[in-house]
């Protein structure tokens, strides 16, 4: 049996994620949480920000730059032309741009393309709690584009709910809810978080793996 640190170096030779999501300057989203701790367990990551925004959109003003589907081309096309554009996973988060998230899906089929056995993991960052983070048209771009490109995709029970079109109550709901989301492509589905706990101290998470 192989050890944690025989893992490691394998994704150190192996292992490199292209995470395209948010940067913020104050806090932890997006890239600015996800790179990090990759880096800590081993993997290469090259990351690309959707948005530079002062801080999350949860607070009552945020200033910032929105990326569209020319920058991330010309960020994208850099690494091409030196040979740099070779991963083993793909990573997106946050958007606010609808043709830089139909951009993403053309990456994504090219590094499909090169990689047959690429990994990508989408969070399709809509909103939560009943109100949009985005703009509510990016939605139909991530259920009819980007999630049919997906291995792994992490909506949350309000994400879960847009995509389907289901009114989400209970766990029953809930299940119904993320077989459809693997009817149109990714093989696991994880509901990172839910309001259907019995106990509303905690939160409900689901995860689903089709066959």
């Amino acid at each position: 049996m192989s050890d944690g640190s025989d893992y490691e170096r394998k994704c150190a030779k192996d292992c490199r994620v292209l995470s395209i999501q948010s940067h913020v300057v104050r806090g932890y989203v997006g890239n600015k949480c996800a790179v990090f701790p990759l880096q800590l367990h081993g993997f290469e990551v090259d990351a690309i920000n959707s948005v530079q925004f002062s801080n999350h959109t949860h607070y009552s003003h945020f200033k910032g730059q929105i990326l569209n589907s020319e920058q991330l081309f010309d960020v994208y096309e850099g690494l091409r032309l030196n040979d740099l554009h070779h991963y083993s996973h793909v990573l997106t988060g946050y958007c606010a741009n609808e043709s830089f998230l139909e951009k993403i899906a053309d990456i994504v089929k090219e590094q499909k393309s090169l990689n047959p056995k690429l990994l990508y993991f989408c969070d399709p960052v809509l909103g939560d709690n009943g109100r949009y983070y985005v703009p509510e048209k990016l939605m139909p771009i991530f259920r009819d584009v980007i999630i049919p490109l997906a291995d792994v995709v992490t909506p949350n029970q309000f994400e879960l709910s847009q995509l389907t079109g289901m009114d989400i109550r209970s766990e029953a709901d809930c299940l119904e809810a993320m077989r459809q989301l693997h009817s149109l492509g990714p093989k696991q589905v994880v509901v990172t978080s839910s309001d259907l706990s019995s106990d509303p101290n905690k939160i409900a998470v689901y995860g689903s793996t089709s066959l």
